[in-house]
């Protein structure tokens, strides 16, 4: 048991007397006195009401949807507490495997319209998700760097004290360091899949690595001149049959630029793509620290913008939460085997389109969930009729004609980009870990 005048007594608490609930006003009566609890603890301890308020909704929102997945239920009222977007849906590169490559172009295989992410719709995206959502990933299948708007996009998700991150090939002409250092970035991955030009264009194709070099020197110097540790950037190098001999290589360059980790990361099959394209044998993902950045430093980025919270939509978020209240029950069910994407994540493109996970929809596939427009402000996004047959499908195993795809998944158990662990990291960086231990452990 956990001292009730602590966060993880109330959160205990909240937890017990939810499993508890018969019915949908006494669950909406113990999400009131839940969040009303843990904001009252955070402004005891001193936090600004809004910094209360906003912290207050993440963590409950969390712990909702930890008992929500574990109770497996099709209707959720927890919001997504991981959200990604793609500034722009475009790259200038062709990695086998992926939406852009030449082959997939030239037959046509993924439904991905090109476009730049517009900020009237990130601002409705924000709006919707930005309060309860403790980390924003602003990347999926594009390039993020081609929009140039996308350290303002930066900035804004931490007006909303989320942890951002970005995924770049860094492999672009037009890169403002200082920009995105002065954006308030948490996290940048580089994929960097080789030492030199000749081994990493060959799945990098298009790729410069020369300017791949010169743009992480502009980002290091950018960094060291703002004194600050952010944005934290991991080399992530996939380890192919044809690059593995250059690990070595690659690290001891990343360690004179001065990266702060470097990630070796088993790819995806790329084979049905290009069949010489096969990855490196017994090769497991491993991190090597080089400037290590602790859970707790990132406390310092948490809320790099005081003067700049969105109080008024984080307020309106906090009067107003859960925006609606599902049904079934919310007892542990037996563990069934289901996605954890359709509980923790939701995806936006550069269009507005709304996906369940990372899986780009293939020509006849039923991927896209919802749209992201001004047409329906109020529409629970997270709960549409494709949400609920997937989430009920992996409850039950009952197909409905005209399902979404999901009922054809072959890719789980699938890990969401942002997951409990992220959670975990994000509540260390908010001066508690004590709770981002309890809220990891799903």
């Amino acid at each position: 048991m956990f001292p009730q005048n602590s966060l993880l007594g109330l959160l205990s608490t909240f937890q017990r007397n939810a499993t508890d609930c018969t019915s949908r006003q006494e669950l909406g009566q113990c999400l009131l006195r839940a969040k009303l609890d843990v904001c009252s603890l955070f402004q005891q301890q001193g936090r600004p009401a809004i910094e209360s308020q906003c912290l207050a909704l993440k963590i409950v929102n969390a712990a909702l949807s930890r008992i929500e997945f574990q109770a497996r239920r099709t209707e959720l009222i927890a919001r997504p507490f991981g959200i990604e977007v793609d500034p722009c849906n475009g790259c200038t590169l062709a990695c086998p495997g992926c939406i852009h490559s030449v082959e997939t172009r030239r037959f046509g295989l993924f439904d991905w319209p090109r476009g730049v992410l517009s900020p009237d719709r990130y601002e409705m995206f924000l709006d919707r998700y930005g309060p309860y959502a403790s980390n924003i990933l602003l990347c999926n299948y594009g390039e993020p760097l081609l929009n140039p708007r996308t350290p303002d996009y930066i900035r804004a998700a931490k007006r909303y004290l989320a942890q951002a991150t970005i995924s770049t090939s860094l492999s672009v002409r037009q890169f403002d360091a200082d920009a995105y250092v002065a954006s308030g970035l948490d996290y940048m991955i580089v994929s960097i899949d080789g030492a030199t030009q000749p081994v990493y264009e060959r799945f990098r194709r298009n790729g410069d690595l020369s300017l791949v070099y010169e743009n992480l020197h502009w980002l290091v110097e950018a960094r060291a001149s703002a004194n600050t540790r952010f944005p934290v950037i991991a080399w992530q190098y996939l380890a192919f049959e044809h690059n593995v001999h250059e690990i070595p290589l690659a690290l001891e360059k990343a360690e004179s630029i001065g990266i702060n980790e470097f990630r070796i990361t088993p790819p995806f099959d790329v084979s049905w793509d290009d069949p010489e394209m096969r990855p490196a044998r017994d090769v497991r993902m491993r991190v090597v620290p080089l400037e290590p950045v602790w859970p707790e430093d990132y406390a310092s980025n948490w809320n790099r913008f005081p003067d700049e919270i969105n109080g008024a939509a984080i307020q309106k978020a906090f009067e107003y939460a859960w925006p609606s209240i599902g049904a079934g029950p919310l007892q542990p069910a037996a563990p069934v085997s289901t996605c954890p994407w359709l509980y923790t994540n939701t995806i936006m493109d550069a269009g507005g389109r709304l996906l369940p996970c990372c899986c780009a929809p293939a020509k006849g596939q039923d991927l896209v969930f919802g749209q992201i427009d001004g047409n329906n402000p109020t529409a629970d996004l997270f709960n549409t009729p494709k949400h609920l047959a997937a989430r009920e499908f992996f409850r039950t195993g009952e197909r409905i004609p005209g399902g979404p795809h999901c009922m054809n998944c072959t890719w789980l158990p699938a890990k969401p980009d942002i997951d409990p662990l992220h959670l975990r990291q994000y509540l260390y960086a908010a001066g508690e870990p004590a709770a981002g231990d309890w809220l990891a452990a799903w």
